[in-house]
């Protein structure tokens, strides 16, 4: 009888495959849409279901037991048989197997959307993109991704074709309300004293200046995970933040009384699984000119 705790069991098991292929809760858990709390509630059931441990918790990351590893691969097996039964029927298209998936950093994709895309669709009308948001963290291209943006030399570069690289320079920035009501500050000592200051999580380590910032600031008034979230942060009047500095053009003012900067180098890979489709070669070109535009 099917009843809800087999339903449960079933939640586990996927998970498990998840996991297994992904190396990582955090990743498995972006891939189902589903939070890592969750995905740890399914594993304990699961666990508890069985009778056994299946996933034992690392300083990096998760590792499966064999036990854990056998019962993913039976599952993925049964999985990859789904997967025939659906292309068969021409299911796999209504899932978006027609479109080219692209994964971008959050922070730079309203950079790239910025000029009109209306011709590039006019051209190219058979053509559909899926782009989604790239995690920190993330550097190598998923077996389902077409084509990625990183933020660092990409890993498992046997997977994938690294076609474009595009440094981009960033500075200290700020709205310009901001600046009409608290005043530009013309050094450090200012600007960690009597400004407000907006941090993206993890960015004190790319650059010295701006970690002494860090540790000397006495209001860091806002801190995200999410490049996208600082920047909205910074246009919103919240405080003062390092951005890239292709965002003067976009209603941002850069402090250029403080010395504090740095480089990130860009890179565009295309999945060598599907780098010589036409429509893969034409999206990935398209995305080469939108960074060498910024």
């Amino acid at each position: 009888m099917f009843n809800k705790k087999k339903v449960l069991d079933i939640n586990g098991l996927l998970t498990l495959s998840a996991i297994n292929k992904y190396q990582s809760k955090r990743k498995a858990a972006a891939a189902m849409g589903i939070s890592v709390d969750t995905i740890n509630r399914y594993i304990a059931g699961l666990e508890v279901s069985l009778g056994t441990k299946l996933i034992h918790n690392a300083h990096n990351g998760c590792i499966l037991t064999p036990k854990a590893q056998h019962i993913a691969q039976t599952v993925e097996d049964a999985q990859n048989i789904l997967e025939a039964v659906y292309k068969d029927n021409n299911v796999s298209q209504k899932n978006g197997d027609d479109y080219v998936k692209i994964m971008i950093p959050a922070g730079l994709f309203f950079s790239l959307f910025s000029c009109n895309a209306d011709d590039f669709y006019n051209t190219y009308p058979e053509i559909k993109i899926m782009s989604f948001c790239q995690y920190i963290g993330d550097y190598t291209i998923d077996d389902d991704i077409d084509i990625a943006v990183f933020t660092k030399h990409p890993e498992r570069v046997d997977k994938m074709t690294i076609l474009f690289e595009k440094d981009i320079n960033y500075g200290l920035f700020a709205s310009q309300e901001y600046i009409s009501k608290h005043g530009t500050p013309q050094n450090i000592f200012e600007l960690c004293k009597y400004h407000r200051i907006v941090n993206l999580i993890g960015s004190e380590k790319n650059t010295n200046c701006w970690n002494e910032l860090i540790g000397q600031s006495q209001n860091i008034c806002f801190q995200s995970n999410s490049a996208f979230s600082l920047m909205q942060a910074i246009r919103n009047n919240v405080g003062i933040g390092l951005i890239p500095e292709y965002c003067k053009d976009t209603g941002f003012i850069r402090i250029d009384k403080v010395p504090c900067s740095y480089k990130i180098t860009f890179y565009l890979a295309v999945n060598k699984k599907t780098q010589n489709r036409q429509k893969i070669k034409i999206v990935a070109n398209y995305y080469q000119k939108l960074l060498e535009m910024i």
